[in-house]
């Protein structure tokens, strides 16, 4: 038993990740997005697919994909940029809806 060695446990590093929605021209082309990255869901109606991609090569990414023949337009998603403390926010909204209340009150 004491022949096993001890592993060195490497820390997990989970990479940043980000929504961009790639809106095509028909939904022929959708399948060959999955070379960019994870195509997570596509819809034949509106013809338009949401990749997640790695942060870190996202510029060169976006170049790429305007210059596909069927791509129309790419947007990038900005989940990250908003606040997503919603009981803070939820706080904030009753305080001013009851500040609302009273002005209309002392008005009357």
């Amino acid at each position: 038993m004491e022949s096993i060695e001890k592993k060195e446990i490497r820390p997990l590093f989970i990479k940043e990740r980000i929504a961009v929605y790639v809106y095509c021209y028909s939904y022929k082309g959708t399948r060959q997005l999955s070379k960019f990255g994870d195509v997570v869901y596509t819809s034949q109606k509106s013809n338009y697919s949401l990749l997640y991609v790695n942060n870190e090569n996202l510029s060169d990414l976006l170049s790429k994909l305007k210059d596909l023949k069927f791509v129309k337009k790419v947007r990038v998603g900005h989940i990250k940029e908003l606040d997503q403390n919603f009981s803070e926010a939820f706080a904030q909204t009753n305080l001013a809806v009851k500040e609302e209340i009273e002005r209309l009150k002392v008005r009357e």
